[in-house]
């Protein structure tokens, strides 16, 4: 497990006057700090420890697999009887390399099975972490959105501190996914993080160190010119190099820029962090590694575009016509119906007989009455039409005139609607100006 990899002094010691020389810069660490590190680094890197069985005999048991695995610690074992395959979890990911050369191809029961690695979905990476930042205080990032699997830094081979980027592993998805939502964007030491998803096959030992550069706070009129294009390849001539150019032109002050090898990008890096261009001093860190620089400077305006729509994501604050239009179903009919209805069985009457409410009251909005035509009786039946035919129907041109009722409460992803226009709707908030034609109980107004 990663803490277990974090356990050592040198890993977990508090930054202190022992980590920076006098003048700010971080003091130099022996051959043996670092090679600790990097050892660290390699040993949670393969420790996946969980397999994959395939292609077991008809009718597997549970039992049978601990049979099979009888040498091994297993910590966690699941047989799906149906698909005919087995979630096995070991101790550490040398048992998982030992139980896949032992038993893959293997024959059981007169069944060639398959053992592998199995795949994961909640491996995520955080980059531009503040330059010094410890295992200790990665863990304490990312310890509270579930149960860790492994984590662990990328330390430089030369110099033995953080690159400024690290992986963390969950045991479950929806874990990944919240603490992904929560660090994109996260100040913390005066760096802006960045999280994606990553995939576990595309981080092996030569492909862990990046090869790619993130330069920000770049002059709003920087172009990439021979000026700028020549500070990045003083030493080498990147492969890829290109400032973020949005559509919208809502993104933009950095670029990406890749080279050939990781060590060329980590020279470039340290020589380049904090210069200044244009009298702004530019910002220069590690991007996530694995994929080109084309794929990861589009990650990164993603990125940036949803931050600036404070966490919106991409779809757009949907307006009143669109609201109304999204909860036109006869499952949401039933919903909103549930408390006209409470206390009256399966008869459906109009009017307001014994405790029946009346559905055209103070309570319900005069908004949703432009449904009355829409799914009769595909919920309800008969009845519906008998409760719903003397509504009269609210034009959706007028239902328009509520769309720009302005919001207090921050919207989520999806942009959630304004909580003032949903109280509108669903009749708990005060009613916009609106002519229904519509009398106190139902019956037409003649009012001018």
């Amino acid at each position: 497990m990663a803490a277990a990899a974090g356990s050592g002094p040198h890993l977990l010691g508090a930054l202190g006057e022992s980590a920076v020389e006098a003048g700010g810069s971080p003091r130099p660490l022996s051959p043996e700090e670092i090679a600790h590190r990097l050892q660290s680094t390699r040993r949670e890197l393969s420790n996946r420890r969980k397999i994959l069985l395939r292609n077991l005999p008809a009718e597997s048991s549970s039992q049978e697999i601990h049979d099979l695995l009888k040498d091994f610690e297993l910590k966690y074992c699941y047989v799906d009887k149906h698909k005919r395959t087995a979630f096995v979890t070991l101790l550490n990911g040398e048992q998982a390399q030992n139980a896949i050369r032992l038993f893959h191809q293997h024959s059981l029961r007169g069944k060639e099975i398959s053992v592998q690695l199995q795949p994961t979905d909640a491996l995520i990476c955080i980059t531009n972490l503040p330059p010094l930042y410890t295992l200790q205080e990665f863990e304490e990032l990312v310890r509270p959105y579930g149960n860790v699997e492994r984590h662990f830094l990328v330390y430089s081979e030369v110099t033995g501190y953080s690159k400024g980027y690290g992986f963390v592993e969950y045991m479950k998805k929806d874990s990944a996914a919240k603490a992904r939502l929560d660090l994109l964007g996260k100040q913390l030491g005066g760096n802006v993080l960045f999280a994606q998803w990553m995939d576990a096959n595309q981080i092996t030992p030569e492909l862990v160190h990046s090869k790619c550069l993130c330069v920000e706070n770049l002059p709003i009129d920087c172009t990439v010119g021979d000026d700028l294009l020549q500070t990045f390849s003083t030493n080498y001539k990147p492969v890829f190099y290109q400032l973020a150019q949005d559509e919208d032109s809502s993104v933009g002050g950095f670029g990406v820029i890749e080279y050939e090898t990781a060590e060329q990008a980590e020279e470039v890096q340290q020589g380049t962090d904090g210069l200044t261009i244009k009298e702004k001093r530019v910002h220069v860190s590690y991007c996530a590694p694995g994929a080109p620089g084309r794929s990861t400077l589009a990650t990164l305006i993603a990125a940036q575009r949803m931050m600036k729509n404070n966490r919106k994501g991409l779809l757009p604050e949907p307006n009143a016509v669109q609201i109304m239009k999204s909860l036109n179903t006869p499952a949401m009919w039933q919903i909103l119906l549930q408390h006209q209805m409470h206390g009256c069985a399966n008869k459906l009457v109009l009017g307001a007989p014994m405790n029946v409410p009346h559905l055209v009251s103070s309570s319900v909005s005069p908004a949703f009455l432009h449904l009355n035509k829409v799914h009769q009786g595909s919920v309800f039946g008969n009845a519906s039409n008998l409760l719903l035919q003397n509504l009269s129907h609210l034009h959706l041109a007028q239902l328009a005139k509520i769309e720009n009722i302005q919001a207090n409460s921050k919207p989520s992803l999806l942009g959630e609607p304004p909580a003032m226009l949903l109280q509108t709707m669903l009749g708990t908030g005060p009613l916009p100006q609106v002519a229904t034609d519509i009398g106190n109980q139902g019956e037409p107004c003649n009012c001018k």
